[in-house]
């Protein structure tokens, strides 16, 4: 009986937690004003306090008792989705940077300044207060541990183990698309305006063959190992999510056989054609996915007895081909759908003996290297490099 009164008699006595520490100036009214917005231009995680037993948000401290998923985290793309060098080149365009941070820092907590209103109605044209407790070093983390697992003083997650560290709970939203599609399912036009926001991940993978398949499935690799410091091995997910695997700082980022290229590439040979067969051999969502200026560049050439190219490469490009001004259109789209194959007949010249085929994952089209002097930017890996003989 004791071992019951004994917790009742500390809470009577005054030991109870301490209360939350109070809202910073201007919360409310920024909420007020999200809640009006459709949901993808709210800050997908909001205002979030710090858990019991922790010191700050930041995914450094979470990183002393989780360190094998802080340093996967560190090299992912989550992790740079604020200092990415493209996307701050990005945010030059125009004063429509308040709609993309709701994504690149989705806790109001990383943002220096809060929308609270817009100007005759122009999302170009924010009213702005200051977010007076702004961590700077929180912003720079972009994607961090607090955006998906903070939720009103509660690290939450797919189970929900209790630990001594901090309060936690499970959350069904670790299980299926939920989480994921906050972002990668945003779409909203601007009339009037040359910028769009079209992520239509979600509906692709909806709309493809494998949608009883979470997103987790394949973006995040299951790994048995522990969890935390002090801990048994559990059964547990890779925090990569690598993606088309083309890194944002050269050299740096999740290891490359994390997850195959979606891209299946076969060749035939005959003695005056190649038949090349390019395939979504692997997504469950069109390949290439994501931002409209992602694409697959496919080039084949050949070579006399001497090893000396002859005739014209011939080149083939799979993605999306956009106009920007003075309004967004979408002018062709010729992406591969989950397990379409498609067959492409190339003619030899008469001299050619050999052949060779490199395939190129790209992330940004080269006018937009060039109209935002990306120069060095790592903006594309070659994913297949094939070569034969004609018979």
């Amino acid at each position: 009986m004791a071992r019951v009164l004994l917790p009742l008699l500390i809470v009577a006595a005054g030991c109870a937690p301490p209360p939350s520490p109070p809202e910073p100036a201007g919360l409310d009214q920024a909420n007020e004003f999200y809640a009006t917005r459709p949901p993808e231009e709210r800050p997908q995680a909001g205002w979030q306090v710090v858990p019991a037993g922790l010191t700050d948000l930041r995914a450094a401290s979470c990183g002393e008792c989780h360190p094998d998923i802080f340093a996967e985290w560190r090299t992912s793309t989550h992790a740079q989705a604020w200092t990415d060098v493209q996307f701050q080149s990005e945010m030059t365009k125009s004063e429509n940077r308040w709609l993309c941070r709701n994504c690149h820092t989705p806790l109001l907590n990383q943002m220096p300044v809060w929308a609270v209103g817009l100007e005759a109605d122009d999302v170009e044209r924010p009213i702005y207060v200051d977010n007076p407790t702004v961590d700077l070093e929180l912003r720079d983390e972009g994607i961090t541990c607090a955006s998906c697992h903070v939720r009103d003083g509660v690290i939450e997650g797919p189970t929900g183990i209790e630990t001594k560290s901090h309060p936690t709970r499970k959350a069904d939203r670790f299980n299926d698309e939920t989480i994921c599609l906050a972002c990668h399912q945003a779409v909203r036009s601007y009339p009037g305006k040359d910028f769009i926001c079209v992520f239509e991940t979600g509906k692709e993978w909806r709309d493809g063959p494998y949608n009883r398949y979470s997103c987790q499935f394949c973006h995040m690799q299951p790994v048995v190992r522990p969890q935390a410091v002090d801990e048994p091995p559990r059964p547990g997910r890779r925090h990569y999510w690598p993606g088309a695997g083309i890194y944002k700082v050269e050299g740096f980022g999740p290891p490359l056989d994390q997850l195959g290229f979606g891209l299946g590439v076969e060749v035939e040979a005959a003695s005056d054609r190649l038949l090349v067969t390019l395939s979504n051999s692997a997504a469950a969502h069109l390949l290439p996915t994501g931002d409209p200026e992602r694409h697959i560049s496919v080039e084949v050439d050949f070579r006399d007895a001497a090893g000396v190219p002859v005739g014209e490469p011939h080149r083939m490009r799979i993605g999306q081909i956009w106009e920007w001004w003075p309004e967004p259109r979408k002018l062709d789209d010729n992406r591969l759908a989950p397990l379409e194959q498609r067959v492409v007949s190339i003619e030899a010249p008469a001299a050619a003996v050999s052949w060779r085929l490199v395939a190129t994952s790209h992330r940004i089209a080269q006018e937009a290297i060039e109209f935002h002097e990306l120069h060095g930017y790592p903006s594309s890996r070659v994913t297949h490099q094939l070569a034969g003989v004609l018979p």
